[in-house]
């Protein structure tokens, strides 16, 4: 919705994700960038205090270190994994939404030659089905991933949560997107083509999670443009305009805009690819942090 119309509701406007975790575009480029420069600054460090321990004394330290670019896109294959092994063990969308969004959060500020997204993106798993009140054991969890050990989950528990500022609740697009499905119906839409929309509006909002979207824009927004998106190829897109410019009065044309720029920037996404990720994740192998390998002299 636009900013006059999404201050009504003070459920949101009162929550952490509004106060704290909304960005321009140019803001997260700048925190990711200044994250991975301290990062690379970090290990070289901690490489080098390492090869002093064992007396060695190797030209490591100018190793090809991952780029900003390089990072995000490791973890956006991660986060991609999430949704398909959520959807594997039969988790709901709620569970899986905060999951990947608690992924992007933590990965804002921290970094992956720090810690690897595979080892976070299950305790953000663990995580969202608490903060979900779909908490189950994590017996119970081992055994859904089939995991050999929890061990690595419940260690970085406190970690993720650090990560987080200890801010659990996430307001993601699936309940707005319910709630327009319903007030819809209320006014001179196509129900058949409505329903038949509202199908792909799942999917529309899965791609919009694999992106930076959930950043940048409140949720009612971003299930807008879902709407938009899933009624495209039925023409239902139109009725989804009109229904905007009934409902939101003068703040219509503002919110058909955000609408526009939230649909053009999917359309600039290309989804990694498994070779593209492997490649990434064997030269993060090379550069990462001594201090937090276990195995290492530090």
């Amino acid at each position: 919705m636009t900013d006059s119309e999404t201050k009504k509701p003070l459920i949101f406007e009162e929550s952490s994700q509004y106060k704290h975790w909304r960005f321009s575009p140019e803001q997260l480029w700048d925190i990711r960038n200044k994250s991975t420069s301290e990062a690379i600054c970090r290990v070289k460090k901690n490489v080098q205090e390492e090869q002093q321990k064992n007396e060695e004394n190797d030209d490591t330290l100018d190793k090809d270190y991952l780029s900003a670019k390089e990072e995000l896109a490791l973890c956006r294959f991660f986060e991609m994994q999430c949704q398909v092994m959520s959807k594997h063990c039969k988790l709901t969308d709620m569970v899986m939404a905060t999951a990947v969004i608690y992924m992007k959060r933590f990965f804002l500020y921290n970094t992956v030659m720090d810690y690897h997204p595979k080892d976070i993106l299950l305790t953000c798993l663990f995580l969202a089905t608490k903060s979900e009140s779909e908490r189950i054991s994590i017996d119970d969890f081992g055994k859904t991933f089939h995991l050999k050990s929890t061990k690595t989950v419940l260690n970085l528990e406190y970690t993720v949560s650090q990560g987080l500022k200890f801010q659990y609740y996430i307001h993601h697009p699936y309940r707005p997107a319910y709630g327009f499905f319903l007030d819809m119906q209320t006014g001179p839409t196509d129900i058949k083509l409505l329903k038949e929309t509202y199908k792909k509006v799942d999917k529309a909002i899965a791609e919009i999670l694999l992106s930076d979207l959930p950043l940048i824009y409140q949720p009612a927004q971003l299930a807008l443009a879902a709407f938009m998106v899933a009624g495209k190829d039925n023409g239902f897109d139109q009725q989804v305009k009109r229904y905007i410019t009934d409902r939101f009065g003068q703040d219509a044309p503002t919110l058909l805009s955000i609408i526009e720029r939230i649909v053009g920037f999917l359309k600039t996404i290309t989804p990694v690819t498994q070779e593209e990720a492997k490649e990434i994740d064997r030269k993060l192998k090379l550069c990462m942090n001594p201090a937090m390998n276990p195995e290492s002299a530090m």
